[in-house]
């Protein structure tokens, strides 16, 4: 896989992220409950900050990226993966649905397999400088 083919996945995962907490909060402000635990203001505003670290993927610096990349790993890999395991088998009465909870689980642990091959460097470089 080449970098720009990585960094359109990540965008793909960032607006997975976005539409998740976007419904999350349009199903509470019409009096639903939320699909996840996650508030979803604060679901988007992490997921504009992840936007935000793949900045130096598109400007090719690729140290900063990877840098970034790893924070991501521990901050949504724990929050958006292993609390969303423990939960369900803890507390599973915090998800609208069985397809909640598992949409949360596959949209987080696709963008920290992302996140891993970003970290480790396995994508093409070529033409960066």
């Amino acid at each position: 896989m080449n970098l720009t083919t990585l960094l359109r996945l990540q965008a793909i995962y960032f607006v997975l992220g976005m539409l998740y907490n976007g419904l999350s909060f349009y199903l509470t402000s019409i009096g639903m409950p939320a699909l996840a635990p996650t508030k979803p203001l604060l679901g988007a505003v992490s997921m504009i900050v992840y936007a935000l670290f793949l900045l130096p993927g598109y400007l090719r610096r690729i140290t900063l990226y990877r840098i970034l990349m790893g924070v991501a790993i521990i901050v949504m890999g724990y929050g958006g993966v292993v609390t969303h395991i423990i939960n369900i088998f803890t507390q599973p009465q915090v998800y609208s649905s069985i397809a909640a909870w598992a949409a949360a689980v596959a949209i987080n642990l696709f963008g920290l397999t992302l996140n891993i091959v970003a970290v480790l460097g396995k994508f093409k470089k070529s033409g960066i400088p």
